[in-house]
């Protein structure tokens, strides 16, 4: 897996690229942490996404609670036929703002 941070203005946009599963925690711990204080609206453009596993899927929780819960915006963007089931099976996406493109999911910050 590949993360890549590109910001546009005032929202950040993580792309990950690849599988998104538990051997990819650290990476994905590590990019997060990053942000710190510095972002408050987030895009996870997931159009890149092959695969998400559970645990894939808990650190997406996780990382949403934490983040939504200091007031920041959070949205998934572009979800692929995979990864979407995932949340449909677990019911994941109940709790996400899911837009079918990065850029529209920006637009909702606004």
């Amino acid at each position: 897996m590949q993360i890549t941070v590109k910001e546009d203005g005032d929202v950040h946009f993580v792309s990950i690229d690849g599988r998104f599963t538990v051997g990819n925690e650290g990476l994905f711990k590590n990019e997060m942490a990053s942000f710190g204080d510095k972002a408050s609206k987030i895009v996870f453009d997931c159009s890149k996404m092959e695969y998400i596993d559970s645990t894939g899927l808990g650190m997406v929780v996780r990382f949403f609670k934490d983040f939504t819960s200091k007031g920041g915006k959070f949205a998934l963007a572009a979800l692929q036929p995979k990864p979407k089931m995932v949340f449909e099976i677990t019911r994941a996406y109940k709790i996400f703002d899911i837009f079918d493109s990065a850029q529209q999911a920006a637009e909702s910050f606004r």
